[in-house]
């Protein structure tokens, strides 16, 4: 990911996200020399996907991944989250986290196809109208290999 995806991206995330993050947070991950960010581009030369990444020590925070709303259930999530596993094993990563809104039955679903099991819940984690919504935090090990 290149500051001039950041139009692209924001209008990925604002597509995809319920609560999405503003340009300036996107600006602060590229800037952050422990985050990975990466995007996904189509045939058409134009963002399609991201992902972003922390990293501290041998743990590796899946921050946030979108797929624009056109592109989904095609395996990109997929496919991007797999290549990040693999890279994150060859560095020596131990763990990986992530949180996803309690309703998001569908990622779920990938996450635990990949490997991932949940490890806790995080109350009121999301915004959500006028509420909030729980996020289930999930890991998965990286010393075994993916599904």
């Amino acid at each position: 990911m290149e500051l001039e995806d950041l139009d692209a991206v924001q209008a990925i995330e604002d597509a995809a996200q319920l609560t999405p993050w503003s340009t300036s947070h996107f600006r602060d991950c590229l800037n952050n020399a422990n985050y990975l960010c990466q995007v996904v581009v189509g045939h058409d030369d134009e963002p399609v996907a991201f992902l972003i990444l922390s990293r501290i020590l041998d743990e590796t925070h899946v921050l946030n991944v979108a797929v624009a709303p056109a592109r989904q259930r095609r395996g990109i999530a997929r496919m991007m989250l797999v290549k990040a596993m693999d890279d994150a094993r060859q560095d020596a990563m131990t763990v990986m986290y992530l949180e996803v809104r309690e309703s998001n039955a569908g990622a779920q679903t990938l996450y635990r196809q990949l490997g991932f099991e949940v490890c806790g819940v995080r109350k009121n984690y999301y915004r959500k109208g006028d509420g909030h919504e729980n996020a289930v935090l999930m890991q998965c090990l990286l010393s075994g290999g993916h599904k």
